[in-house]
C-alpha cells in the first residue's frame, strides 16, 4: 500500500500536490491508478476534506489525475508529457546530474539511430541535413553550434515515426541541451561533434541500423565531458 505522509505545512493543498507529484514520479502512483475514498485520503493526509478537494482540482488542471463520478479519482493514462515534465524538472544541469543525463543518452539514442536508419523517409533525412548546415554555420561564426545539435538529434527521433519516443525528447530536450551545451564547450570538439553527426546521417541514408547504433554510441562517448567520464569511473570503482 502507498504511504502517504501526514501535512503538516501550512499551504495544505499545495503540500497535497506535492506529495502526490512526487509518487507519480517515483512510480509509486502509475498511470491508471485509482486513489482512495476522498474520506479515507482526507484522513491519510491529516487534513480536511476542502483543502484535499482543492488539491484534486489542482492535479486534475495539471492533467495528473482524472475523477469520473460514481468510480473514483485515477492516474491519468494521457498525461505523458505532464508526468514527464515533473520527473523532467527534478533535475537540473548541474555536474551532479550530468552524468545521468549522459546514461539516459545512452539508453536511449542508439536505438533512437537504429530506428531512424530503418524508417526515415526523404524528408526526414533533408530535416536532419539541414541541421547540420546550421551547426556547420554555428561553428564557422565561433559558436558552439548546440543549436543546430538539438536540432539534429530531435530531426533524429522524429524520423523514428514513433510518436511517444518523440514526446519523450521533445519533454527533456531542455536537459539534454544542457548537457550538449557543456560538452561543446572544450576546444575542438564541436568539429568532432560535426563530423560524427554527418557520419551518423550518412549511415541513415544508407538504412543500416546495426551500423547506426554503436555510431551514436561511439558519439556520445566522444562529446561526453571530463567530469562526466570520471563520474562514471567513481560509481563504478564503488559498486
Amino acid at each position: 500500500m502507498v504511504d502517504f505522509a501526514a501535512i503538516k505545512q501550512k499551504r495544505v493543498y499545495e503540500d497535497i500536490v506535492g506529495q502526490v507529484q512526487a509518487l507519480i514520479q517515483d512510480g509509486l502512483l502509475k498511470p491508471g491508478d485509482r486513489l482512495p475514498p476522498e474520506r479515507e485520503l482526507a484522513e491519510r493526509f491529516q487534513v480536511s476534506r476542502s483543502s484535499l478537494r482543492e488539491a484534486i482540482r489542482a492535479l486534475e488542471l495539471q492533467g495528473l489525475v482524472v475523477s469520473r463520478p460514481g468510480a473514483g479519482t485515477f492516474v491519468s493514462t494521457e498525461s505523458v508529457e505532464t508526468i514527464l515534465s515533473i520527473i523532467a524538472g527534478s533535475i537540473n544541469g548541474s555536474s551532479e546530474y550530468l552524468a545521468d543525463i549522459f546514461e539516459v543518452r545512452h539508453l536511449l539514442e542508439p536505438q533512437i539511430a537504429a530506428l531512424a536508419a530503418e524508417r526515415a523517409t526523404r524528408e526526414d533525412i533533408q530535416s536532419m541535413a539541414r541541421s547540420l548546415e546550421e551547426q556547420a554555420e554555428q561553428i564557422d561564426r565561433g559558436e558552439t553550434g548546440v543549436e543546430g545539435d538539438t536540432a539534429f538529434h530531435f530531426a533524429m527521433a522524429r524520423a523514428t515515426h514513433n510518436q511517444t519516443l518523440v514526446r519523450v525528447m521533445s519533454t527533456i530536450a531542455d536537459i539534454v541541451r544542457q548537457s550538449r551545451d557543456e560538452s561543446l564547450q572544450n576546444p575542438g570538439r564541436p568539429q568532432r561533434s560535426l563530423a560524427s553527426h554527418r557520419r551518423i546521417l550518412e549511415i541513415i541514408t544508407r538504412g543500416e541500423a546495426e551500423a547506426a547504433r554503436p555510431a551514436m554510441e561511439h558519439h556520445l562517448s566522444d562529446v561526453e565531458p571530463a567530469s562526466v567520464q570520471q563520474r562514471q569511473a567513481e560509481v563504478t570503482l564503488g559498486a
